[in-house]
């Protein structure tokens, strides 16, 4: 497959295709005689496996890190552990943030009459 039937196949961009090459991300990608990069099913695994850990809150540099850990081996197994549960974190303090936002949307749904609507006609009519 040339890159964009793999962009097609993982809804991912050529561009992102190449900058995951360009950090590492990737295994060794094949080349034709015309130099167009040629991929296989695995590479349609890997990509699903960054994509999989991306969803976990791993950003792009911390799978690096991850994957070179792992090439490394089995003593490893307790520091790439660390990296998944820092991503875990990130993603709790995402959800403490939207659950914040979640509850001022409510209290202005709950309290727009007397709350919402005076405050807005407050700013509105200092213009």
């Amino acid at each position: 497959m040339v890159i964009s039937e793999i962009a097609q196949k993982t809804g991912l961009t050529t561009d992102t295709l190449r900058y995951y090459e360009k950090l590492g991300l990737m295994p060794e990608i094949a080349r034709n005689e015309s130099g167009r990069r040629v991929y296989t099913e695995f590479h349609i695994e890997w990509i699903g496996f960054i994509q999989s850990l991306k969803s976990a809150g791993m950003t792009l540099e911390s799978i690096v890190m991850y994957m070179q850990l792992a090439k490394v081996g089995s003593t490893t197994k307790e520091e790439r552990k660390k990296i998944i549960m820092a991503g875990q974190n990130t993603l709790l303090e995402k959800m403490k943030s939207i659950k914040k936002s979640l509850d001022m949307a409510s209290y202005y749904l709950e309290n727009y009459d007397d709350v919402l609507i005076p405050q807005t006609n407050k700013l509105i009519n200092s213009l």
